[in-house]
């Protein structure tokens, strides 16, 4: 199916490119035609005028030599057919030629009147024996002898000027020649259409394949890109949503291998506790109860987890936003782990209360969920004897809220995920000592909710630090 679409894409491309020539060449044709054939219509007019002093110069001396106009007929049809000319022929009154003929296509409109302005010769046969209004007779050249005007020369030319033999050849070849070139120019068109069209629609047919592997399930599918025309970004474009929906395929997949795994654990600890007690192994005493009643809040708490994490992605957590100071929330949230961090040894730092108040707008248990999950990773990673300090910034733009610190740190290869679902940061670490590893993924997602972004910067050894950039809010 997508073959032939391709196919017919390629016809109508080509198609189009004949088209396009045909109506070029064919407008360009009729102009040329019709210009040349005018051009060479006033060539031939022009060249008569040009001639037409000799001639009438010629005709004074024939008059002359004939004392009237007597034989001029058939002298000047005889000069326009290039037999004898006028003014050279023999001087003796009976002789009716005029001398070496120059005029053969001279002129299809000379016409010769005599004094009285009545036409005596008309190379169209159109004029002969009428006479011409004074105004016609003033556009001719005056034949004289003396002070005498004996005749009027004129090129009285039609509309549409008659060629002789040989010009209309001439105007023939002219045209058969650019005929040929405008079929040789339709032809050149349909080659080039074909081939620039089939250049055209070959990374659309990569394009269609691709897309087709890739509705079968094969996302590696890629198509090659060269070039940075329309049809390359298409490809580039192409190419990246394959890669985005292989990631999401990879992740999706991993997904559902974590939440297994995840599930797994506490499911076996309960299943093998409750196998034990009803094989009479271990006594069903307050102490097993209990153990077992901890793995059901670690399976609630990661069911948790899962669907705010699921809601955190998907958009759809509800925020209740309001005017709130950054540096009192940072202040309560950090004095709920005074007590953990004392029995751990380590050394809590809250903001200090100076009075600066650093507004911000947001849901105030939201952003505390954000606190929290970095106090606890940061307790959780400091040993005996460290330190974690919490400070608020700002300026006229932005608020930050910076966890900092001196564990055990991140690893260069670790830190790229550490917002990554199901990260810990010691591969080491099972769930009962640490967390699922969706508490800095579901952080993340709730501070870009809140329109701001959350980095780490950590050196390995060297403890770690987590900045919270969140958009100034109205003063309160």
């Amino acid at each position: 199916m997508g073959d032939c679409t391709i196919y017919r894409l390629r016809a109508k491309l080509t198609l189009a490119f004949l088209a396009v020539a045909l109506v070029a060449v064919g407008a360009v044709a009729l102009a040329s035609l019709r210009t040349t054939g005018d051009q060479f219509r006033q060539y031939v007019v022009h060249k008569n005028a040009a001639a037409q002093p000799l001639l009438a110069e010629a005709l004074t001396t024939y008059y002359i030599a004939h004392n009237g106009w007597a034989g001029v007929e058939a002298a000047l049809t005889a000069y326009l057919q290039g037999g004898q000319g006028v003014g050279r022929g023999t001087a003796g009154r009976g002789s009716r030629g005029l001398g070496q003929g120059t005029g053969q296509g001279f002129s299809q409109g000379l016409t010769l009147a005599d004094a009285t302005g009545r036409v005596i010769f008309d190379s169209a046969g159109r004029l002969t024996g009428q006479r011409l209004p004074e105004a016609t007779l003033a556009q001719g050249t005056p034949l004289t002898v003396g002070e005498t005007r004996v005749g009027t020369l004129l090129n009285v030319q039609s509309a549409e000027v008659v060629l002789d033999a040989p010009g209309q050849a001439f105007l023939d070849r002219v045209r058969w020649s650019l005929l040929l070139a405008g079929l040789a120019a339709v032809a050149l068109a349909l080659l080039l259409g074909y081939a620039i069209s089939w250049r055209l629609t070959a990374p659309l047919r990569q394009l269609t394949q691709a897309a087709s592997a890739i509705a079968s399930g094969d996302l590696s599918r890629r198509v090659p890109v060269t070039g940075r025309d329309e049809v390359a970004d298409l490809g580039r474009a192409f190419n990246q949503m394959a890669a985005s929906l292989e990631e999401g395929e990879i992740q999706r997949r991993n997904l559902m291998a974590d939440v297994a795994h995840e599930l797994r654990t506490p499911l076996a600890v309960i299943q093998g506790n409750l196998q034990a007690i009803l094989d009479g192994i271990y006594p069903l005493d307050q102490a097993q109860v209990a153990g077992l009643y901890d793995e059901t809040r670690l399976l609630a708490r990661l069911v948790d987890d899962l669907r705010e994490l699921a809601l955190a992605e998907a958009g759809q957590l509800r925020l209740e936003r309001e005017r709130l100071d950054l540096v009192e929330l940072a202040r309560n949230v950090t004095a709920h782990f005074a007590a953990t961090a004392e029995a751990a040894g380590v050394a809590l730092l809250a903001p200090e209360a100076d009075g600066e108040i650093v507004p911000v707008m947001g849901d105030a248990d939201r952003l505390g969920q954000v606190l929290r999950n970095l106090l606890s990773n940061a307790l959780r990673h400091t040993p005996a004897g460290g330190q974690v300090a919490v400070r608020v910034e700002r300026n006229e733009r932005w608020a930050r809220l910076i966890v900092s610190d001196t564990g055990a740190g991140i690893s260069a290869a670790d830190l790229p995920h550490v917002f990554d679902r199901f990260y810990r940061g010691s591969k080491s670490r099972g769930r009962r000592v640490g967390s699922a590893g969706l508490g800095l993924a579901i952080a993340r997602h709730l501070v870009i909710a809140h329109g701001g972004e959350i980095t780490v910067e950590s050196v390995e050894g060297q403890g770690a630090t987590f900045t919270v950039t969140l958009p100034v809010g109205p003063a309160i």
